[in-house]
């Protein structure tokens, strides 16, 4: 091999800080991980309400509870709901409604940032629904 001029040795240099910022750059824009399945308690409910005015109830519940919480009802498929509670951002718990015949199958997941009454939580929730 020929030995390398400076040019050529600069130029190498600024290719491999180039290619390692480039690396870290992706990296950062990773997301981070969301509460994995396991994250929670999940208590199970029957209701007679269809799987759209038993979310309609639930989000009502969380939003009417003191903490400023917010409450997002979803689609799931064609026939099933979904409603997302959080409070400043961070989610608290996670209810499906599926219907089942007559009923309706309703599965809260109160995450493990609700305290020492999870039950208590998914119970308030599902309040006269």
């Amino acid at each position: 091999m020929f030995p390398s001029s400076g040019k050529e040795t600069k130029i190498q240099h600024i290719a491999v800080i180039l290619t390692w910022l480039l690396v870290l750059g992706i990296a950062g824009c990773a997301q981070p991980p969301k509460p994995g399945v396991e994250d929670g308690e999940v208590f199970s409910f029957k209701t007679t309400r269809t799987p759209y005015t038993a979310a309609i109830c639930i989000a009502r519940n969380a939003k009417s509870r003191p903490g400023n919480m917010t409450a997002e009802e979803r689609l799931l498929g064609e026939t099933s709901m979904e409603v997302i509670v959080r409070s400043r951002g961070e989610t608290l718990a996670v209810a499906q409604v599926h219907r089942d015949g007559l009923f309706s199958t309703v599965s809260v997941r109160v995450m493990t940032s609700i305290g020492s009454d999870r039950e208590g939580f998914a119970r308030q929730l599902m309040a006269d629904c």
